[in-house]
């Protein structure tokens, strides 16, 4: 099946339960892409969602890369492989929406958005949160300056453990809560303040019996703002943004993962009272963003979503050397 002008054919490479639950689900409900394969190497999976999605199950990578019908692929694979999946795909001729975190290192980063840039092709991280209509009030809300000058933000994500067989704590693999819970504060507040945002310090911690980082703090800043991110493996859930204004503090809970009925609202209060409640309501960011990823190609529309990847990789980089 060949791409029409008004939607393209993905492939997805790496089947795990985030995709199985969030990815494919939205893939399904997205008018503008057509889900054309998937590939993974448990073959009791790619059987069930081959018969479930009605798409083509590719026995191995190779036959995956070399099927010209795919015009991108979605890279979910373990961080540690994202950049040798990332380069094989664009050094194909696919486009490429990869999960977070993107890559490894700094250096991974900028070679894959110069053989982007080289082979005129789309690379975008994939943080699905900045399209929930949640997010996007906010952004708003801020812009406007109704609740006057912002002072700081406080910006969290964390969760309790999980099984210890989890790729995210196989250091081999690219796990650690910061390529995995902490990437989320800092996109937002990349998202929020600029590209241009400056880490100004950060500090990254390994409990005992762990291989991998299991939380950490930056503190991020641009004009006289300062952002506390901070995040979390074996903590209580938290999951929300706090920004503290002249007029108001406006707090926004379940900001980064939710469902898509999820109702979700901005709630503001001054000197102790609630004086503003936002409904933001229901939305399905995963939908959102693959139709944004969708218009990019079709407008080749690259360059605003390489310099936001690099900007995420290089405040990533600096803090994985403050350990």
């Amino acid at each position: 099946m060949k791409s029409s002008k008004n939607q393209f054919n993905l492939g997805v490479w790496s089947i795990g339960e985030h995709v199985q639950r969030n990815v494919l689900p939205a893939l399904a409900k997205t008018s503008a892409i057509n889900l054309i394969g998937i590939f993974t190497r448990k073959e009791e999976i790619l059987k069930k969602y081959n018969e479930q999605f009605k798409c083509i199950a590719y026995s191995n990578e190779e036959e995956l890369l070399k099927d010209e019908k795919i015009d991108a692929l979605y890279i979910a694979s373990p961080d540690g492989l994202h950049y040798e999946h990332a380069k094989k795909s664009l050094l194909s001729g696919k486009h490429v929406i990869v999960e977070k975190s993107s890559f490894s290192s700094l250096e991974q980063a900028n070679e894959i958005v110069s053989l982007a840039r080289q082979k005129n092709l789309l690379v975008m991280e994939a943080f699905p949160f900045p399209f929930h209509f949640h997010f996007q009030s906010l952004k708003k809300l801020l812009e406007s300056k109704k609740y006057g000058r912002v002072y700081s933000m406080e910006v969290c994500f964390g969760f309790p453990h999980l099984s210890p067989d989890n790729i995210r704590y196989s250091k081999e693999l690219g796990g650690g809560a910061l390529s995995d819970a902490g990437g989320y504060p800092i996109y937002a507040v990349i998202q929020l303040l600029g590209l241009d945002t400056k880490l100004i310090c950060s500090k990254q911690n390994i409990e005992e019996n762990f291989e991998v980082d299991t939380s950490g703090l930056a503190i991020l800043e641009k004009d006289n703002i300062s952002a506390v991110c901070k995040w979390v493996f074996g903590a209580s859930y938290k999951n929300e943004i706090e920004i503290w204004c002249e007029k108001g503090n406006i707090l926004a809970d379940r900001f980064f993962s939710k469902p898509d009925t999820f109702e979700s609202e901005i709630v503001i209060t001054h000197n102790g009272q609630v004086v503003e409640k936002i409904a933001t309501g229901k939305d399905n960011h995963f939908v959102n963003m693959f139709n944004f990823f969708s218009r990019c190609i079709k407008e080749e529309n690259f360059e605003k979503n390489y310099n936001l990847l690099l900007a995420q990789a290089n405040i990533l980089a600096q803090v994985r050397k403050n350990k």
